[in-house]
């Protein structure tokens, strides 16, 4: 049975504890700080409630000192005392939760369950705290590190998973969008139920309404028999839309629907369809910005950021990056023979002083190159090869020069014009170039949107 440590300096308080929760949870307890972190020594709880007034070390004290040798064990901080000082500072040293007395014994249970939840997701982290790296295997991925943000992270899929509403993934490309959506799923009801990826980036745009919703026979030129949509093959489970922001806004006035109530219709049929699914969603745009240049709905931003997780960036969080790597080499250096687990000083070095503008693909691209390249049981530096952030710098001051100087010396009649459709070419030129052709990548290089981008590729 999951076990529950309870730290009051109150015995009335705790026995109270004992017969609300009795039932459902093995109870200890602990009347101080100090005996907190012993009992957490001895035998590490499933969760913990604590109290922050007690004689002696207090709450958040002892907060502090679990925190540095058990951080994914979920404590919520309970007190008399409402004092938003006291709960920013329990929620600034780890703290999942902070909730006040007198408290509805529902609504703490509900935090406790999310609490609980949290602490499975983080459990299957591998952050170098003791669990065994050996045992991952190359098709097991998990969410990696043991930073602030990370650990954040997991509270929140802890806190969300359980729900049906919907939930907006953000963050660059190659942070992990898609491995988040897997463990809300996982952690969700629904996860025994279809999951199904779109990848709205990758999809022509006379495409994307018939794989959402489908169609039936003749609805267009070849459409010989009926296609069932991703909405109605996902009944009951998670439907996850990548690159969200790549919708056409006919689309998006579709899927808002299929939201608000759950009907649809497949293409060229008027019969009403219903579906019963969540839907995860994710982008790397700013959707904000797409609504005020009216790029993205409004009320389909308003309807899908119901719970919102924001990926950050590994240079953001390189604390990680020994773990990340560590990690990577379980799931990838027994693959060659001497097999490779290990890193130098200097490797680990260099892999730290880059920005990794890939993110964590970028970071396991280069492992995996790095294993193949090896000539020993240790990544060195030299193994370790990193492809440079790309730029848009371009020598604009000689080819601009050189473009003038000839249609200067013809006789065209709108030189300014044809010199602006030059230098944008170049420019789309370059950004592809650098994007190896992805043009949802060169789009966000250039700063303009895919659209855009595919309108000027002819003249490019």
């Amino acid at each position: 049975m999951t076990t529950l440590l309870i730290v009051d300096d109150e015995k009335a308080v705790r026995y109270a504890f004992e017969r609300t929760f009795g039932d459902e949870y093995t109870i200890q307890t602990a009347e101080n700080g100090r005996e907190a972190v012993e009992a957490v020594d001895r035998n590490v709880p499933d969760a913990m409630l604590m109290d922050i007034r007690m004689p002696g070390m207090d709450g958040l004290q002892a907060l502090a000192v679990i925190k540095k040798t058990h951080p994914h064990l979920p404590i919520i901080m309970v007190t008399a005392f409402a004092d938003s000082t006291t709960a920013m500072q329990a929620m600034k040293d780890g703290a999942f939760d902070y909730v006040s007395k007198p408290f509805n014994n529902d609504e703490l249970r509900l935090v406790i369950d999310k609490a609980l939840s949290s602490s499975k997701i983080q459990a299957t982290l591998h952050c170098g705290c003791g669990n065994p790296w050996n045992d991952v295997t190359e098709n097991q991925e998990c969410i990696v590190g043991s930073s602030p943000e990370v650990l954040n992270m997991c509270k929140t899929i802890g806190q969300i998973a359980g729900s049906d509403l919907s939930v907006l993934v953000t963050g660059e490309t190659g942070v992990g969008k898609e491995l988040t959506a897997r463990a809300i799923l996982q952690h969700s009801t629904r996860k025994d139920a279809p999951f199904m990826v779109v990848n709205c980036a990758s999809l022509p745009r006379d495409l994307v309404e018939s794989e959402l919703f489908g169609y039936e026979t003749g609805a267009f030129t070849g459409a010989t028999k009926q296609r069932i949509g991703r909405f109605e093959q996902c009944n009951k489970g998670t439907l996850f839309l990548d690159e969200i922001g790549e919708l056409p806004l006919g689309t998006q006035a579709k899927v808002l629907r299929v939201l608000q109530d759950g009907s649809f219709e497949r293409l060229g049929s008027n019969k009403q369809l219903s579906t019963d699914v969540r839907l995860i969603a994710a982008t790397n745009r700013s959707l904000e910005q797409m609504t005020r240049d009216g790029e993205f709905r409004l009320d389909l931003l308003h309807r899908i950021n119901a719970l919102t997780i924001a990926i950050p960036p590994l240079r953001q969080r390189l604390t990680d990056l020994p773990d990340l790597i560590l990690y990577f080499l379980s799931r990838y250096g027994q693959q060659v023979s001497p097999p490779v687990n290990g890193i130098t000083d200097e490797a680990l070095k260099k892999l730290s002083c880059y920005s990794w503008p890939g993110n964590i693909r970028e970071l396991e691209n280069t492992i995996r190159r790095a294993i193949v390249l090896a000539k020993a049981k240790v990544l060195t530096a030299d193994d370790c090869i990193l492809k440079q952030e790309a730029t848009l710098e371009v020598d604009f001051e000689q080819v601009v020069g050189k473009q003038i100087d000839k249609l200067f010396q013809g006789d065209d009649s709108r030189p300014y014009r044809h010199l602006i459709s030059d230098v944008e070419t170049i420019l789309i030129r370059k950004a592809l170039d650098l994007c190896d052709g992805n043009q949802v990548q060169a789009a966000h290089l250039l700063g303009i949107n895919r659209m855009t981008l595919r309108k000027k590729l002819p003249s490019a």
